[in-house]
């Protein structure tokens, strides 16, 4: 039997509580507001760079609060894998159910479209992400053209123009219009999915419905190379909503007949930035936890690196392989490297994980405040003394890249504190001379 239609609701009823309970527009949403966006900033800040398109970073201190994060939406009611049986008509409507009229979407399209050259062609999902940006530098340096799916109204016009002024193509489509992305993919050799939903879109609309439209309309095409980013150890947490959708999709591709490559990320250095080094140059308040839990952060422009060597390597068709840093690193350790290179004394708010909880268990009272509980469920990993690491020895043989080559956490932060210390000194210099050339009327 055809499974239902899937019809969603306008996404902006769900934000409007019933006028009867609507709750004081004053003080309890404010307090809700502060303290959900100060426990994320621990949680997240600890978790930062996690999630590939997840630019994470939170500041707080003059200037204010600057929390970067990918929107939560509801869970999936299914566990760490997928088990199709038992999805409901609903979700087969909104995701497996929709996927089946892509292949004659795919057809309509292609009929109108002349056949165009697809050798060496990359269709990259995320480009302007703190990974996908170097994967597009990276792929187009290596020779490959490059292909990036853009949705127009996230996007801003100057990552258009650096995409394109790199030598990449940019195409419309959203993953959550499953309809606009069979005419993006036509005459793709590979994709390369690192996009995941930004903080005002609903979670599963990109992340599962919008995925298993983008894998489905990959094997309607013919376009039998996939690679996916996912998160190490996603399949541990369920109840942490984004891993356990990474986890789905893990599952899903493995079902398919596509030949995928999953690689799980751990960290990204390029996160540590916003979240820690800029702030403790500036005098600002950062957030640390009393947590032993352990990250080994990456630098992007490897992780681009390690996943373009997979695009043609046929040893690594099936697999799924984590991307890891040289070394583990606490939250304490990288704040201390940070006060080590910068030559400042870091500002320092420890929260322990009992007070994110309760936090958390909060913001579940109220249906509008849901998002931000959720975000809070990465606390749980935090809290949990987790180590994201992986002996990356292996990984390294099979794609042919030298262990030795990839960055160290100690070297990317020397190196980025050399360069904003030396340009913070000339202006400094600069604002010296002006004020002197003025003070002699010169």
């Amino acid at each position: 039997m055809e499974p239902a239609v899937h019809h969603r609701m306008d996404p902006t009823s769900r934000l409007l509580p019933a006028p009867s309970r609507r709750p004081s527009r004053t003080i309890l949403p404010t307090f809700i507001l502060l303290a959900s966006t100060l426990c994320v900033a621990l949680a997240y800040g600890s978790y930062s760079g996690l999630l590939g398109a997840l630019p994470a970073g939170v500041r707080v201190g003059a200037r204010g609060s600057s929390v970067a994060m990918k929107g939560i939406n509801a869970r999936l009611p299914a566990g760490p894998g997928v088990d199709f049986r038992r999805l409901s008509a609903k979700q087969e409507g909104s995701a497996l159910g929709q996927s089946r009229n892509l292949m004659r979407v795919a057809s309509e399209a292609a009929d109108g479209i002349a056949e165009q050259p697809s050798k060496g062609t990359l269709l990259v999902v995320g480009a302007t992400g703190t990974l996908g940006r170097q994967i597009v530098r990276r792929a187009l340096s290596d020779g490959y053209q490059v292909r990036c799916l853009i949705r127009s109204r996230f996007e801003s016009e100057e990552a258009r123009r650096v995409l394109q002024g790199w030598g990449a193509t940019i195409v419309g489509g959203d993953l959550g219009q499953a309809t606009s992305i069979p005419p993006a993919m036509l005459g793709v050799d590979a994709v390369i999915d690192c996009a995941t939903a930004r903080p005002e879109e609903p979670l599963r609309r990109v992340d599962w419905d919008g995925k298993v439209a983008l894998i489905e309309t990959a094997q309607a095409l013919g376009i039998d190379r996939y690679i996916f980013f996912s998160i190490e150890q996603c399949q541990n947490y369920p109840e942490v909503k984004l891993m356990d959708m990474k986890a789905k999709t893990e599952d899903y591709l493995k079902s398919t007949d596509l030949n995928f490559t999953t690689f799980r990320l751990c960290g990204f250095m390029q996160a540590l930035i916003s979240s820690y080094a800029i702030p403790i140059v500036e005098g600002e308040n950062v957030w640390g936890t009393d947590s032993s839990s352990q990250i080994a952060y990456i630098n992007s422009v490897d992780a681009a690196r390690l996943a373009l060597s997979a695009v043609e390597n046929e040893e690594t068709f099936g697999k799924t392989m984590t991307l890891s840093g040289p070394s583990p690193y606490t939250t304490k350790q990288v704040i201390e490297l940070c006060e080590k290179y910068s030559g400042s004394d870091a500002k320092v708010i420890n929260a322990p994980g009992f007070f994110l909880r309760s936090i958390r268990g909060l913001l579940n009272l109220f249906y509008w405040a849901k998002d931000a509980a959720d975000r809070l469920a990465f606390s749980e990993v935090i809290s949990q003394n987790t180590v994201l690491s992986a002996d990356m020895q292996e990984t390294c043989r099979i794609l042919k890249v030298d262990p030795e080559s990839l960055t160290t956490l100690p070297d990317y932060l020397e190196a980025f504190f050399n360069t904003i210390l030396s340009k913070v000194q000339k202006i400094r210099k600069s604002e010296y001379v002006s004020t002197a050339a003025r003070d002699l009327e010169i």
